[in-house]
């Protein structure tokens, strides 16, 4: 699961920072095909929007009211994080990688929380600065049976949803820092 998660961050920097031109020469069935995208441009620097993304305990806080609590289990890669939504239910993700000079983090469904019928779920968060704005990207590889995958990809995509409102609220009730002469 590491090796695959690794290939897919190399080859999405790769394809992420790559010129246009290198794009054309790249063949099509190269690309790592998503099962979902949510990419959301957000008016807050990288560096402050690493660092909210990063601190995983977060997530609570800047959903809305979605995720109910959040509990971090370990420390070093392979670690957990259990998630508890307001309607009850939970579930634990584990942490392959947080990669502080790139930005980016990876992590999967545990396999005590794979919805029925699906057997891997891998999520990365891509940042990546854009003047004074930072787009962050959400993607996710689902591998299962179809009809559950396609809720389960509707599932994702209103979590991805909920977490770019709830950051664009955080964003939009922060106060910028006074710049000292």
């Amino acid at each position: 699961m590491k090796k695959v998660i690794n290939l897919m961050f190399a080859f999405t920097l790769v394809v992420w920072f790559s010129p246009k031109t290198a794009h054309a020469q790249m063949g099509e069935a190269q690309q790592v095909q998503w099962d979902v995208t949510k990419v959301a441009d957000l008016k807050f620097d990288q560096e402050s929007m690493w660092d909210l993304l990063s601190q995983l305990d977060m997530v609570a806080l800047y959903t809305k009211g979605y995720v109910k609590s959040v509990e971090i289990k370990g420390t070093e890669p392979q670690f957990e994080r259990v998630l508890t939504f307001v309607d009850g239910t939970s579930r634990t993700e584990k942490f392959e990688q947080i990669e502080q000079e790139h930005k980016f983090l990876a992590y999967s469904f545990a396999k005590n929380s794979l919805p029925t019928d699906i057997q891997e779920v891998s999520i990365c968060v891509f940042t990546k600065a854009k003047g004074k704005e930072t787009e962050v990207k959400w993607v996710a590889k689902i591998t299962g049976k179809d009809e559950a995958k396609k809720a389960l990809v509707a599932k994702l995509n209103a979590e991805f949803g909920k977490y770019v409102a709830g950051l664009t609220t955080v964003i939009e009730n922060s106060v910028p820092a006074t710049v000292m002469e």
